[in-house]
């Protein structure tokens, strides 16, 4: 399951190191690339209409289905190398991304005590590191060998081929959902009866576009300050999945030990902190590596360790807090592909990180004072 996710998010965040070179194999501006970026991310919004999937049809099958879309997704742009053939495949990555989250997280919060979620959830969330960790190298190593279109290819398969495998070899015990959020209507009177839910979608919007705001423009900042070429950037891009998979693996065992919110309050504000220093104390090629590492360390460690925290909720219906949330993450997203360029063309990096981290603070304020988990099942755990 894991393991799959790792290809999704492979295939989801390897547009920003990698948006020059997409931009040169299909002779476009880099700022159309950027334009499909945010066009993408607007699939995020469909979150809430896809939730009730994993409630009706069972766990299994909705992260069955998501694999094998993603799979045909990437293959579409092999098979037709035009600038709309790869917003097809964008925005059919970023659907089954929203379909495979809110079901993997139900899944597991379903078998794990909430006491022991953060690890549980932190060994998952590797796969959000491992797509740049471990994809950004490898994936700049096929481009220039294969050409731009073969990340595409690889990921197809391998998409298809880890459908097989979680039909095959994952236990199906979740009953389909009598009387539960199953549908449209029903989805959206949680959302609205719960109030806290509102106040998790505002976090998270809100540190998603700081996060977002830096990270779309990468790849062009790496490339044209310290002249990287494309493997250089495979790389680069490697350090920051090493951050998220240092954050992600600290998270897991600060978040259950300490407790969720004080984790996630205190590095939010610290990684504020690096957001705004990270333009001014990048001035040679080691100090921005040794600085995006320390800004996505803390991001991350503020992220994952509100998962396990919004999955508590609301409990009786996790599957629509998590896709709410879902929805939330890629307003963030939107907003910050449209900002970040923005921001980069007219005043330079300094403005995003300037942004970035007024964006970040205000998010870990509206978590510190209005997100608490459920009363009742907060007894069982931290």
């Amino acid at each position: 399951m894991a393991l799959a996710r790792l290809f999704l998010n492979t295939g989801l965040r390897m547009v920003y190191p990698f948006a020059p070179a997409f931009a040169r194999g299909l002779g476009v501006p880099i700022e159309a690339i950027y334009q499909l970026i945010v066009i993408r991310s607007f699939a995020g919004f469909l979150s809430p209409l896809f939730s009730p999937l994993s409630e009706r049809y069972g766990r299994v099958p909705v992260l069955t289905f998501s694999m094998l879309l993603f799979g045909a997704g990437c293959l579409v742009v092999v098979f037709w190398p035009t600038y709309i053939a790869l917003g097809i495949t964008l925005m059919l990555i970023s659907v089954a991304k929203i379909v495979y989250d809110p079901a993997m997280q139900s899944y597991i919060s379903e078998r794990v005590p909430y006491a022991q979620r953060g690890k549980a959830i932190s060994v998952t969330e590797l796969a959000w590191a491992g797509a740049l960790l471990i994809g950004g190298p490898l994936l700049s190593l096929t481009i220039v060998r294969q050409g731009w279109r073969a990340p595409f290819f690889w990921l197809g398969v391998l998409g298809l081929l880890a459908a097989v495998v979680v039909w095959r070899s994952i236990t199906r015990t979740h009953t389909p959902a009598a009387g539960g959020a199953v549908t449209l209507r029903q989805t959206a009177s949680v959302i609205r009866r719960h109030r806290v839910i509102w106040a998790a979608m505002a976090y998270i919007t809100l540190t998603m576009t700081a996060s977002e705001t830096l990270l779309i423009v990468f790849g062009d900042w790496m490339e044209s300050t310290f002249g990287l070429g494309l493997v250089a950037l495979g790389f680069s891009a490697g350090v920051i999945g090493l951050a998220e998979a240092t954050g992600e693996l600290s998270t897991g065992w600060a978040v259950d030990r300490f407790g969720k919110r004080p984790i996630v309050v205190s590095t939010g504000l610290l990684n504020a902190l690096a957001m705004l220093l990270l333009p001014f104390v990048s001035v040679t090629l080691p100090l921005a590596q040794v600085s995006y590492f320390a800004v996505f360390f803390l991001f991350e460690m503020a992220i994952v360790g509100s998962v396990p925290l919004m999955t508590e909720l609301v409990p009786s219906a996790r599957a629509v807090v998590m896709s709410a949330v879902i929805a939330a993450m890629a307003l963030g997203r939107v907003l910050g592909a449209w900002l970040g360029p923005q921001l980069f063309a007219a005043w330079g990096f300094s403005a995003n990180g300037v942004a970035a981290g007024v964006l970040m603070g205000a998010g870990v304020l509206i978590l510190a004072l209005w997100v608490h988990e459920h009363k009742e099942e907060k007894r069982g755990g931290l």
